[in-house]
């Protein structure tokens, strides 16, 4: 094959992902999610038990998943990954009880996991095949800023469309969101999978086997992946399901909250579209620790700082901002750790403890607040981002480096 024609599948690669990413992202519910859930029956518990749900089914999928596209192929994943959030959202078109969301959250996480650890894999494959792995941290940034075009517009219409929380409003944001994952369906049948994805065809336990050996020998692998994880679940994870209120608190109105979305969106796009120029003129170790530490700041501002509706925009742009940067950053530094062969397998297990952290971060702070610590001198929200601020500032705690060379398997 010519360099032309390698040329072309990356970029070919590339493009079809940013458009299946896109698509994929398209969720007119998502501004008003929590309503429809309430809505339909849920209680704030309840709401509680589908994210476990999720983070559960993302825990037990991770692995299998990750060896069927070594195995088969990332093209094979992504089919099988698109179908599966299509039931996802199919079920939640006639979900009205807890088991019903519990199954669409389950559905909805081994969905992620087909993806998960194979998208990373089949654009550092393709690159490599051109020797243009440098380029990972910018083609990754360039295929997330695909879901803040939808979000813009989907923060946008979707709240207006069901500003009545109405049945058939919500039936109708599914409906469209259904069709968009139709389209990704159609989208990832174009995808062409690496000749040097091709040529590592072992049996699945083999890809684990070595996934784990390449945890186990690059202890520096393991503290990027800390700094990046323990940083991102309480900042989004946590911090997130209390933006709304936090904002709301300080003075924002509440038909004022999706104009913000889509503006953070924006900003998020644009940042992203631009991560390379960021890339040329600051190395990722120093980008990393900077949103690192950002993230801290912020979080440990909205601990003490209620009431400014200046101090909420900045903590939101600014974190919305930081982590934008950091996936991709992240991305591209763990790749370099490494091998092929097994890369998506590697990727799946770092998913797998990655939902550990979830369930231990995640539950550990509604354990607290449930328990009512702090409560007597301190409301319930700033309990729970005095929390997440320490623990970023442990996150930020693990060291990261660049890697000199991929693990070698044995």
């Amino acid at each position: 094959m010519n360099q032309l024609q390698m040329h072309s599948r990356a970029d070919h690669n590339i493009r079809i992902l940013f458009w299946a990413t896109l698509f994929g992202s398209v969720n007119f519910l998502e501004p008003i999610l929590t309503l429809f859930y309430f809505e339909r029956g849920l209680s704030e518990a309840g709401v509680l038990w589908m994210t476990l749900c999720w983070c559960m089914a993302v825990l037990i999928f991770e692995v299998p998943t990750g060896a069927f596209a070594d195995r088969y192929g990332a093209k094979a994943s992504f089919l099988l990954g698109s179908f599966v959030g299509m039931l996802s959202t199919a079920v939640l078109f006639f979900a009205d009880s807890l088991l019903l969301f519990c199954l669409a959250n389950v559905l909805s996480g081994m969905a992620v996991t087909f993806f998960s650890g194979a998208e990373e894999a089949l654009i550092y494959e393709s690159l490599k095949e051109e020797q243009r792995e440098g380029e990972m941290s910018g083609v990754m940034g360039k295929i997330q800023s695909a879901i803040y075009f939808p979000a813009i517009a989907a923060t946008l219409f979707g709240a207006f469309w069901a500003r009545d929380l109405a049945e058939d409003q919500f039936r109708l944001l599914i409906l469209l969101g259904l069709a968009a994952q139709a389209v990704r369906l159609l989208l990832v049948l174009r995808i062409a999978n690496p000749q040097q994805e091709d040529s590592f065809r072992d049996n699945p336990f083999q890809h684990v086997k070595n996934g784990l050996y390449v945890i186990k020998k690059t202890p520096d692998l393991i503290k990027l992946f800390l700094n990046f994880t323990v940083v991102f679940i309480p900042s989004v994870a946590v911090f997130g399901k209390f933006e709304q209120p936090y904002l709301n608190m300080a003075g924002l109105p509440v038909e004022w909250l999706g104009v913000l979305y889509a503006a953070g969106s924006a900003v998020a796009l644009l940042i992203a579209r631009r991560l390379d120029w960021l890339t040329e003129r600051f190395s990722r170790v120093t980008l990393m620790q900077v949103t690192g530490i950002a993230t801290f700041l912020m979080v440990l501002t909205a601990t003490f700082v209620q009431n400014s509706l200046a101090a909420a925009l900045t903590v939101y742009f600014v974190l919305r901002i930081s982590r934008t940067i950091r996936y991709p950053l992240f991305s591209h530094l763990a790749n370099g750790y490494i091998p092929s062969g097994s890369r998506a397998t590697t990727l799946s297990l770092l998913s797998i403890a990655d939902s550990l952290f979830d369930l231990l971060i995640i539950g550990g702070v509604a354990l607290i607040t449930t328990l009512g610590v702090g409560a007597a001198s301190y409301s319930s929200m700033t309990v729970i981002f005095g929390v997440c601020a320490l623990i970023i500032l442990l996150g930020n705690l693990a060291p990261v480096r660049v890697a000199k060379e991929e693990t070698r398997l044995q």
